[in-house]
């Protein structure tokens, strides 16, 4: 399975071709046609990588009965029961896996919520998936709290409902790591990219 770019479309067999009309896509032109940008499911070789480190995902904030097939979080969150208001409390030692949604400003908003949950001890260990997106105070706060960050070395190819790869990807992702456990996540995650601790 090739993880250091996605899959072109046009090279890819046909019967694990993803249906384009259901694909997010960052950066889209006015031409082309409104995707789904809330269903990039994250591919099961970095779900297994996050659980390496965490040792288990108790709750994953924004997700969906589908999403969670790969993540096998304990707890979930989904739109019928918002992230943004329902208490992320399940006791102690919970451990969270994030990949947010990114349509209409949701990724700000989960960001926020994310180190409102942090800063309130609401868990003691998490990782989070975002684009690479350096530019925004969102992923400039992640940064401000983080332990440790992996800069991938290549665009994921997140997969669709239906678990076929997207070719879409436009961007580079981030990893971050909150938590005690910085040189097991640096072991874990720096086959993906490189491994970044911020200076405090």
């Amino acid at each position: 399975m090739k993880k250091d770019a996605p899959t072109p479309a046009h090279d890819a067999p046909a019967d694990s071709r993803a249906d384009v009309n259901r694909l997010g896509y960052i950066g889209r032109t006015p031409t082309q046609k409104p995707r789904d940008a809330d269903s990039w499911f994250t591919p099961p070789e970095y779900i297994d990588c996050v659980r390496q480190v965490m040792g288990g995902i108790d709750l994953d904030p924004f997700s969906s009965d589908k999403a969670n097939e790969i993540v096998g979080a304990t707890h979930i969150f989904t739109i019928e029961q918002s992230a943004f208001d329902t208490p992320w409390d399940f006791g102690d030692g919970i451990r969270v896996f994030m990949n947010p949604p990114y349509s209409q400003g949701m990724c700000r908003r989960a960001v926020e919520r994310f180190i409102e949950q942090y800063e309130a001890k609401r868990f003691v260990e998490a990782i989070v998936l975002v684009n690479n997106a350096t530019d925004t105070r969102w992923f400039k706060a992640l940064v401000a709290h983080c332990d440790a960050v992996c800069f991938t070395s290549h665009r994921i190819s997140f997969w669709n409902a239906d678990r076929k790869r997207m070719s879409a990807n436009t961007r580079g992702q981030a990893f971050f790591y909150f938590g005690p456990e910085r040189a097991t996540f640096r072991n874990v995650f720096e086959k993906h990219g490189f491994v970044l601790q911020p200076a405090r």
